[in-house]
């Protein structure tokens, strides 16, 4: 248990540690006034809120089997999603910003991006002589990659049906903030259902539905152009989806298979008090943030049992790509 703890703290540091890049632009966009900040905010930080909702529905199955009655397993498994190359930049002059303008290049990275400081647009505000001054486009992190880890045990119950349950124990890192996950899920097994299915022993097919709540809280400091008082970034997502698994299992390999829908609502809030000296202005509590996704998607992975252990990997295809891959202990 020790181990699995350590595990689940230095993944977690991981991927706490990405937004740590997005800390410095939140604050600084705040010099091109509320509202073109929180344009500027959105925009920026638009991978992550997508990619956060889509690992979130990965990794809750390495199996289309349903456990017997009484039987169950404990699986450690980590989600990595995968923005697209179209997710790490963004056009500047096509937000539609109130007081800003990108002069010459006007593409910017998002925080899954990354460019040299030569090749970020200058942003120039578009009444010259006012009380706004021009200022440089962040940076990203460079890191396209959002892994989530998690925890998750599942125990069979009557009438070919089995809940599951998945949890990262709430975890501080000190600045980098706290991190907290909760789950719950239904399978149930529709081989009795389907003649041709019942007639195959090792044809394997059920459906599924689960929802996980993701939370997770950052400090943001203030700067030389923007004081800061208790800035925190907060962030609370949700993800629920439902599938259809259909999967062969043999003495040692299970392959698997599953297609459904899912649907994430991520908010970030950025809360604390921001004041800007030069523009004589400050907000408290500024704005919300909000990412939804949904769609259809498609995975396949295999399982490899080797006694009481299980090792699993799967990779799903949607507009982020998702690879899974854990270890877990499994009776029957």
């Amino acid at each position: 248990m020790k181990t699995l703890r350590k595990s689940l703290v230095v993944i977690l540091a991981l991927m706490v540690s990405h937004s740590v890049f997005s800390q410095e632009p939140l604050r600084d966009f705040f010099q091109a006034g509320k509202g073109d900040a929180e344009i500027l905010t959105k925009a920026y930080l638009q991978p992550y809120g997508e990619m956060l909702g889509t690992s979130l529905n990965a990794g809750w199955y390495n199996n289309a089997k349903v456990h017997k009655f009484g039987g169950f397993d404990v699986t450690f498994s980590v989600m990595n999603a995968v923005a697209p190359s179209s997710a790490t930049s963004f056009d500047v002059n096509a937000l539609g910003l109130e007081n800003f303008s990108a002069t010459g290049n006007s593409v910017a990275p998002t925080v899954a991006g990354e460019m040299s400081e030569s090749s970020r647009p200058e942003l120039q505000p578009n009444v010259q002589g006012g009380e706004y001054a021009a200022f440089k486009m962040p940076n990203g992190s460079g890191n396209d990659k959002l892994p989530i880890p998690m925890l998750q045990a599942a125990v069979g119950l009557p009438f070919n049906t089995e809940i599951m349950a998945r949890v990262v124990p709430k975890m501080s890192f000190g600045d980098a903030g706290k991190v907290s996950v909760l789950g719950f899920g239904l399978k149930h097994s529709l081989k009795d259902y389907i003649p041709f299915v019942k007639r195959i022993p090792f044809l394997q097919m059920s459906v599924l539905a689960g929802y996980t709540d993701f939370n997770t809280t950052y400090g943001i400091s203030g700067s030389e152009y923007v004081t800061v008082e208790n800035g925190e970034l907060a962030v609370s997502s949700g993800a629920f989806t439902s599938r259809l698994l259909v999967g062969a299992n043999f003495p040692v390999v299970a392959l698997y298979t599953g297609v459904g829908y899912g649907s994430t609502n991520s908010d970030f809030d950025i809360n604390g008090t921001y004041e800007v000296a030069s523009l004589g202005e400050s907000w408290t509590d500024p704005f919300t943030i909000g990412y939804k996704t949904n769609g259809f998607d498609f995975n396949a992975g295999v399982r490899l049992r080797l006694g009481f252990l299980a090792l699993h990997a799967d990779y799903t295809v949607g507009d982020y790509s998702v690879l899974t891959a854990g270890v877990g202990i499994n009776i029957r």
